[in-house]
């Protein structure tokens, strides 16, 4: 593998940004290369965990915020990240089940994360994904 985004194939050795990230977050979809590039930022920068963590508990509050008092019920996710604890849908179908969210991201391993992982309320359609860049001459690429 030439680097986390250089090849497609999985390399559990070479820390990925996205399961540097789940693993700042406490998730359990990480590897020890994973921990040890988080932990080598934490030297670096001490706050890094809790930023991360702020950064969860924000969205997690937008969401809620703009389903619950103005109705939103369709999001567009860029960047959506490692599925996690209090994903987008799950935070807007906890107040309004109905609600549909469509998720985007450029990384294959975050896509193949997210198609096993994530589920949806009967009423709210799953979570349509798609492979997307802003590099590409036509920047939605589905996913399926």
């Amino acid at each position: 593998m030439t680097g986390s985004r250089g090849n497609r194939g999985f390399d559990p050795t070479v820390a990925h940004p996205a399961r540097v990230y789940d693993y700042w977050l406490g998730g359990k979809d990480n590897f020890e290369a994973d921990r040890i590039a988080g932990e080598a930022t934490i030297a670096a920068y001490p706050p890094i965990r809790a930023s991360a963590r702020a950064n969860r508990a924000f969205l997690a509050r937008s969401v809620r915020y703009l389903v619950a008092e103005h109705g939103i019920r369709q999001f567009l996710d860029i960047g959506t990240g490692l599925p996690t604890a209090s994903n987008t849908h799950e935070v807007a179908q906890s107040v309004a089940p109905e609600s549909r969210i469509v998720y985007v991201d450029n990384d294959p391993l975050v896509l193949s994360h997210a198609r096993a992982l994530l589920t949806s309320s009967p009423e709210g359609a799953p979570g349509r994904w798609w492979r997307g860049s802003s590099t590409a001459s036509s920047w939605w690429t589905p996913a399926w």
